[in-house]
């Protein structure tokens, strides 16, 4: 296919999805990436693991097709939205059930974008996907951990609701670096 003279060519384009097992293989192949982003070239620590810890990723592929099946009604369920982009996912929000009947009214939020698609928006939308889906299936709260240096990411979180109400000091050690952890949440 030709273009015509003095055109440009088309930015891919990026949507905003709920994963299913398709996408099972691409999200690790994107959790491989942006963890290697983590302390690099200007990037903050945001991977609580060594950057010479890699990702079992058949074990991952089969938890996330185990967890995505399981219905809200039991623990440990977990929703991923990614952000895809000609079938790679370039970012991911996890939404992960309790480990208890008890805990079903809340879900913990995780999330990451890897470098290319930071800024431009993502995240944010990610948050508000999710916590619109949250709020449709009747949960009551979203919890989620943060590196108290990562203000950026805080700065989001907040601007979408959650409240900081905690910080748990050298919660994280990551290459020889001590990390505190600041414990957010939103009450839907």
């Amino acid at each position: 296919m030709s273009r015509r003279r003095g055109s440009s060519p088309r930015p891919p384009t990026r949507t905003l999805g709920l994963l299913a097992d398709e996408h099972a293989i691409p999200l690790c192949a994107h959790i491989r990436r942006h963890s290697a982003e983590s302390g690099r070239d200007g990037d903050l620590i945001f991977r609580p693991r060594s950057s010479s810890e890699e990702l079992d990723e058949p074990a991952a592929i089969e938890r996330h097709r185990l967890e995505w099946a399981r219905p809200l009604s039991e623990p440990l369920w977990l929703r991923t939205w990614g952000l895809l982009e000609d079938g790679a996912v370039l970012g991911h929000l996890d939404l992960h059930g309790g480990r208890l009947p008890a805990e079903l009214h809340r879900a913990t939020l995780g999330m990451g974008l890897e470098r290319a698609a930071r800024g431009q928006g993502h995240g944010r939308a990610m948050m508000e996907t999710a916590i619109a889906w949250a709020r449709d299936h009747g949960l009551a709260w979203l919890d989620l951990g943060v590196f108290a240096h990562n203000k950026p990411a805080r700065a989001l979180y907040a601007s979408v609701g959650f409240v900081e109400v905690g910080t748990t000091r050298d919660q994280f050690r990551v290459d020889g670096v001590s990390i505190d952890d600041v414990a957010m949440t939103l009450r839907l």
